[in-house]
């Protein structure tokens, strides 16, 4: 299991959702468990990452297990409801 979160530096609601997902992380004790990857989009590096997995909007927050796409949320962060189940099928 990854999250990766596509944004830019300038992006208020790209730093939020860094800041959120990684409370989630610690909170549910996930933290180093599950990585958690950011790409600057203004970045050459971040762009190609950025295109391969298609990503049009930022922040652009994708989940992927064994390289599959789970899920992916565009304009916003996941919410706790949306994310949990993923990382924990107990719920």
């Amino acid at each position: 299991m990854e999250l990766k979160v596509f944004g830019r530096p300038t992006c208020q609601v790209c730093k939020q959702a860094m800041e959120k997902i990684n409370y989630f992380l610690d909170k549910w004790e996930f933290q180093g468990k599950v990585p958690l990857n950011y790409f600057d989009m203004d970045t050459v590096d971040g762009l190609a990452e950025g295109a391969f997995y298609e990503v049009f909007d930022i922040p652009t927050v994708v989940l992927l297990n064994n390289e599959d796409e789970m899920d992916r949320w565009v304009k916003r962060p996941p919410l706790s409801k949306e994310l949990k189940p993923y990382l924990d099928p107990a719920v």
